[in-house]
This record gives C-alpha cells, structure tokens and sequence, in this order.
C-alpha cells in the first residue's frame, strides 16, 4: 500500500500519511482536535467520523463492538481503529457551540491594583552640549531609581522608538522591570489575558488595563483531548511517547494562541498592547502549559516540579502577545489541587466566611475545599471524566445536541441544548436522568436498573416500554431516534460510572468534614465552581448523594470561579499575593493515603 492523502473536513485540510497510520493519527499530525476520551485505546468508541469518500479497509473487532449497522450504512468509522486503501475525505464533527457556557462571570468590571504601567515621556533631544547615551536619556526621564538593567533587545530598538516621533515615547513597566518603549503617547492602550486552562476547555478573557473592565471571552475546545480526555492519558502520553510532552505543550499554546487573537480581532487591537497574563489550570495543565514534565504526577506521592507562583516572559514560551509581557501561573496546592483551585477560592472568598463553608468543583476533575474558622483544607476526588460525558455510553459535552435535563413522571420529558435532535447526554442531563429513574423506583439503591420482569406492574406502561436489556444490564430509552438518528439511552455501565464519580466527590467532602471536626449541617454555604455546576439541578444532586445532604437552600453556584480568581490575579498585585497565601495555608488531605476514603467511598455508592 502506497502513502495515501486525507482530507478533513470542515477544514478541507490534507495531510500525506504511511499506510500504518490510523485517522486518529492523522488528525493528530494535522493539528486537527478529533475527540478521544480513551487516548486512542478503542475502549470509548467516541472518536467517530464519517468517510466521505475513498475506500477504507474492513472493521476491526473494535468497530464492530461499537458502530450498529446503521453506522456502518452511514459510513461512520471509529478513528482510532480506521485505515483507508487509497485517498480518504473525512468529515469531522465539531461540538464548540456550547463553550459559551463557560464565559459567564459575575462582574465586568474590576479594581484596579497592577504594578503593569505606562509612562508617557517628552524627553530633551540631544545637541552639541548634550551628549548622554540614549539610555541614559531615557532612564533619566524615568526618574526610576531603581529600574533593572535593559534589555539588550530594547538597547537595539530604542534609537528607532525614540526618533520616530521626536523623542516622545511612552515607556511600559511591570514593577522595576522596563518590558518596552513604543514611540508616541499609547497610555490608552494598556491590555491583559486571563487564561483558565481545563483538561476540556480552554477559556479566556481580554481585559482594558486601563479602564479596569472585561472586553471581551473565547473559549476553545483543549486539544489535547485527542491524546485521552483525563489528565491520567495525558501524563501517559507524555511517559510513553518520545515527543509527547513537546506535543502537549504545543497543542495547548496553540488554542491560547488562537483565543488570543480572536479575542484582539473582535476588539481591534494589536496583540503587542497585551503585556501581561495570567494563567489558571489543574497541575498537570500548569505543567504542560509551561512545558515542565507532569511525570511524576503519575505516581505516588505525585510530586509536582513547581508549586510557588510562576512568572515567565512571553517570548519564552511562544504567546502571541508583546514578546516581553509577564505570564503568572498561580501557585499549585498539591499533585492533584491546581491553580485553577486557589483561583477559584480566591473569587469567591471562601476563607472570609465566619462560618464553615465548602466549595466543590465539578469538572473533569473533583476538587473539593473546605474552609472552617482559620483553617483550610482541601482534597481531590478521583472523579473521573463522568461528569463532562466521557466514558458514559452516548455521552458528550455540554454542547447543541446534548441532553441536559430530564423529568420522569408518567413520561419522560427531556431539555436538549440548541432545541435540536438530541445526540447524546451531557452530565447534567446524565444526574437528573439516574435521579429520576431512582425516584421512579427504576433504579434500586444499589444502582440496579431493574428489568422490565421486576417492574411489570408496578410503573407506567410508557416508562416500563423504555427498558430493555442489552446483553449487560438494562437500557433505559431517554428518546426514541428516527432513520436518520440512533435512540439516546441510559445504560446500566453509565450509572455505574455515575455511581463512581458521585461516590468519590461524596468521599472526599465526607474526608474533609472528618478532618475539619464537623459535620455538614454545620455548613453555611456549598458552592458549585465550574460551568457544570451552573446548569446541574441542585434536587438532583441532592437525590443521588452526590454530596453530604444539606439544606438546598444553602447551595450556590458561583460559575466560572477559576476564571474570575484569574482575572483577579490579572488587575490585582494584591491578590496575587494573597493567592498564593491561600495556596500555602491550605492543607492538602490526600485521600489515597486514607483508609477511611475506602469506607466512606462504599457508603457513598449507594442511592439514598
């Protein structure tokens, strides 16, 4: 077999690839994202594409377990498993439309506390009495004291900056570090970045320096997701391939980079007025945002490379932004407690509330923080990726096409975001689905979907034609397809997975509790961090004991939080400071060490 060209779709894209190569790989030396929550492993089945032309070679066992016949009819392929004799043309479906959700914040405007700063100079020309260097020249116009050497790089631009327009020039400063000197008054150009890095979405925020306000947030998809869509596949993929933590490292800088410049496209400004950033994520996206190996993460006692807050230049590490502008990664807690954690406790203050109150963050990963009296604990579920829809049966993101509601009375009756033809089940459509169904006495508390033997009689003849076994278990039909569309179904392994992720997050907060002295009536407040926890139905959660029963009125969602602690880190020296404060105050409780977890993990499996 001869090398062979494929074309993506929708961005008519071609690589020439070997006859070995999977489409996975392909997409994956073509820089194009195809979702693939197992890394690739064919274990998810999630990683489908639809041939459009060219002839590919028969299904592998693989397919065959997970593509119906009408699949194959379609010519839908798995890419991980999927070869093609001659020239393919694959279409690639794309889930961005619900990333929206992650761009909601509490306020738009912020205090303004930065050592970032510009100076506006009219400096003396020089003359036949007048024969200081052009350094010299400048720093005197400073008047800085203390200003640290200059650069050689603005050493070789200054000439040029200060005769362009006849000694005029505004000089940009972040404390006593000069990062530049632009010719003419730009004072009313002062931008920054706030970054909030997931393991799914990568999220990002333009601010004016200068007015203290928001302007404008993007949000990519993170594209590592086609090398496995947790942070355990992604450390593997760094151990087990030659280049995979360059490769890591570069598909992440290049969605910043893309939000960067959508985001100064929308706003008409030059990408060189952004001088500072800051950056938020899990610690293993920290690591591989800044190129630093996650390997020993992998392991125990998941020792991180860095934990203190992080300043780098920008030129350093390839952002589109002035190559000289500073990017602040926040400091980490622990292997499995990130920026993205102390970020979100400083948003919402959890430490200033006179009582204990909790907050949990719901996403790819669970971390959980408890703050009571002086005291601060925090901890990380091993969740899973249950929540954002991998490793669920059609499950998917919080995207058009996604179930994220469902009410079980005589009928069933679902919300799909977009109003469109549901395609699958996101996570919060995945919680309130199993509650209903144990309300509904459909599922036992031993998380059982119980068959249609065991229920004859005693449901809702409409509910009772929904289950039917599946080799396994039962399926439980949440919508009936058409020719053109698959039946969307719950089955019994995804309220297993369920079971797993709600009994790991019930655990830790049960841990903290414990370690804290307390217990959670004793709770003033549980806050849901995270776009997740924006949507999810708070009876839901509470039904499945997915956390400590308290009083629903005491739950709050606090959005995009992560996102909000990075903007504070962005505008603010001050909070800068005090995050890391946060950071070292904080007492990590690692539950894999804990042989209570194990217990309270069995208790919290069950449905009560």
């Amino acid at each position: 077999m001869s090398d062979r060209n494929i074309t993506f779709y929708p961005e008519e894209k071609t690589i020439i690839l070997g006859e070995k190569n999977t489409i996975l790989e392909a997409s994956q030396k073509a820089g194009i994202g195809i979702e693939a929550p197992c890394g690739g492993r064919g274990i998810c089945g999630k990683c489908r594409v639809r041939i459009q032309h060219g002839e590919r070679e028969p299904l592998t066992k693989v397919e065959k377990n997970f593509l119906s016949s009408s699949d194959v009819e379609k010519r839908i392929a798995l890419a991980c498993q999927c070869r093609g004799y001659g020239n393919l043309e694959v279409l690639i479906s794309k889930q961005e439309n619900g990333l929206s959700r992650k761009l909601t914040l509490e306020t738009k405007t912020v205090s303004l506390d930065t050592d970032l700063r510009k100076e506006y100079l009219e400096l003396e020309k020089p003359n036949v009495h007048d024969f200081r260097s052009d350094e010299k020249r400048l720093l005197d116009g400073l008047k800085e004291k203390e200003i640290n050497p200059l650069r050689f790089d603005i050493l070789s631009h200054l000439p040029f900056n200060l005769r362009k327009n006849d000694f005029k020039v505004t000089a940009i400063l972040a404390g006593n570090e000069l990062l530049a000197v632009e010719a003419g008054d730009t004072r009313n150009k002062i931008y920054g970045v706030a970054f909030d890095i997931g393991t799914t979405t990568v999220v990002g925020f333009l601010l004016d320096l200068c007015q203290g306000l928001v302007i404008g947030a993007a949000s990519r998809t993170n594209k590592q997701n086609s090398y496995g869509a947790d942070v355990i596949s992604r450390i593997q993929f760094c151990n087990e391939q030659e280049n995979g933590l360059k490769c890591l490292h570069e598909k992440v800088l290049g969605v910043i980079n893309e939000i960067i410049n959508e985001l100064a496209s929308q706003n008409g400004i030059d990408t060189e007025t952004i001088y500072q950033a800051s950056v938020v994520g899990n610690t293993v996206m920290a690591h591989l945002f800044l190129g630093l190996s996650p390997t020993a993460l992998g392991k125990t006692p998941f020792i991180p490379v860095f934990s203190s807050m992080t300043v780098v230049s920008a030129d350093t590490l390839r952002l589109e932004i002035n190559h000289h502008a500073q990017v602040i990664v926040l400091p980490n807690i622990a292997g499995y407690v990130g920026s993205d954690t102390v970020a979100a406790m400083l948003a919402v203050g959890i430490d200033k509330n006179t009582e204990p109150a909790m907050m949990i963050d719901l996403g790819t990963n669970g971390e959980i923080a408890l703050a009571c009296e002086e005291r601060l604990y925090t901890c990380s579920t091993a969740a899973g990726p249950a929540f954002e829809g991998a490793h669920i049966h059609q499950g998917m993101r919080a995207v058009e096409g996604a179930i994220e509601k469902v009410c079980i009375d005589k009928t069933v009756i679902i919300h799909v975001i977009g109003d469109v033809v549901p395609c699958g089940i996101c996570g919060s459509g995945l919680i309130d689905a199993v509650s209903e169904l144990v309300k509904a006495g459909i599922i036992n508390n031993n998380g059982r979907m119980l068959s249609r033997k065991e229920l004859e009689g005693k449901i809702p003849e409409e509910l009772w034609c929904r289950l039917r076994p599946n080799g396994s278990g039962q399926d439980f039909v949440l919508h009936y397809g058409s020719t053109d569309a698959a039946d969307i179904v719950l089955t019994q392994q995804d309220v297993r997975e369920l079971q797993m992720a709600k009994a790991a997050v019930r655990a830790g907060a049960e841990i903290l509790l414990k370690e804290a002295g307390i217990q959670a009536k004793d709770l003033s407040k549980v806050m849901l961090a995270g776009a997740f926890g924006s949507f999810v139905r708070k009876e839901s959660i509470l039904s499945i004991g997915l956390f400590p029963r308290v009083d629903e009125k005491i739950i709050y969602s606090v959005g995009n939080a992560a996102g909000e602690g990075a903007i504070l880190a962005l505008t603010s020296e001050k909070e800068r400071h005090y995050a890391e404060l946060l950071a070292r105050k904080a007492t990590h409780v690692e539950l894999s060490l804990r042989p209570d977890f194990q217990r309270a993990f069995r208790d919290a499996c069950a449905f009560m």
